[in-house]
């Protein structure tokens, strides 16, 4: 790809849903409700950051897992609250892959994107950046995991990318767990089910208020630790609502399954193919 390839957040950090980032979800419902009628759900909304107020507030970091499918990250700003908004971490390659992409993303705003091979020095502008947006009162979606696929009814290894986002900014993870995504049809039911905020002190069983020098091994240490707490809480969590969604949809009339894979993407290089299973 021989394109400029744009770094850092696109769009302004702030907690404020734009007017084009509610016209982009209100007609993505629209169209789900007339077309897809993709039964989503969220569940554990009472778990959702508050103030004394009860009123919702940002600054924290949305970890959904498993993350299977294209239609994850639309199911998160399709199902939880408009505002504060939440911005992605994203595949610069996917997010930029055609002009009507870059149109939309530079329009809407919200994402950080993420380049093969960036080192040492991008990893951390990613941070910077990820922290920008939480210290405006944003939401911030990280998808913890990388690796080889995984079972159905369990993640892919979590990465202690999460655990130095959380670390360095010192916002709370809010773990969410996606049900059904693992096969797409039309009327499949998915779920989104928030579990409560944790802080990284408690995910990874370290003194809370523990203060770390950037770079250190120390630091090392526990966003690895961060990442397997995370695992360890979420893992038995996933396989429940995995079992509880393909028990209860064991009789569906299976209509459009190449929605599956309809937006998924796999890379050879620089260049894009439709996975298959």
């Amino acid at each position: 790809m021989t394109r400029r390839r744009p770094t850092g957040l696109q769009g302004t950090a702030s907690p404020r849903a734009p007017l084009a980032y509610r016209l982009v979800i209100g007609l993505a419902r629209l169209l789900n409700g007339v077309i897809f009628r993709l039964r989503m759900t969220l569940e554990g909304a009472e778990n959702l950051p508050r103030d004394a107020s009860g009123n919702l507030v940002g600054g924290w970091i949305a970890a959904p897992v498993p993350h299977r499918r294209w239609i994850d990250p639309f199911l998160l700003v399709m199902r939880l609250p408009i505002q504060p908004r939440i911005m992605f971490f994203g595949d610069g390659r996917v997010i930029f892959l055609t002009p009507l992409r870059r149109f939309l993303f530079r329009l809407i705003g919200g994402v950080v994107p993420l380049w093969p091979h960036g080192g040492t020095d991008a990893f951390a502008s990613h941070v910077e950046a990820a922290g920008q947006v939480l210290h405006a009162g944003a939401v911030f979606v990280l998808f913890p995991e990388a690796g080889p696929p995984s079972p159905p009814d369990r993640a892919r290894q979590i990465k202690p990318g999460i655990g130095y986002v959380a670390l360095r900014s010192g916002a709370p993870i809010v773990p969410i767990i996606i049900g059904g995504t693992t096969e797409l049809y039309r009327g499949r039911r998915l779920v989104l089910r928030v579990l409560p905020a944790m802080t990284a002190a408690e995910l990874a069983g370290l003194p809370a208020g523990l203060s770390l020098e950037v770079g250190s091994a120390e630091e090392k240490a526990a966003a690895h630790a961060v990442a397997a707490g995370m695992d360890a809480f979420t893992a038995p969590r996933i396989a429940a609502l995995y079992h509880e969604i393909e028990a209860a949809s064991a009789n569906d009339r299976k209509v459009w399954p190449w929605l599956t894979h309809w937006l998924d993407l796999e890379w050879e290089g620089d260049r894009p193919h439709r996975p298959t299973d």
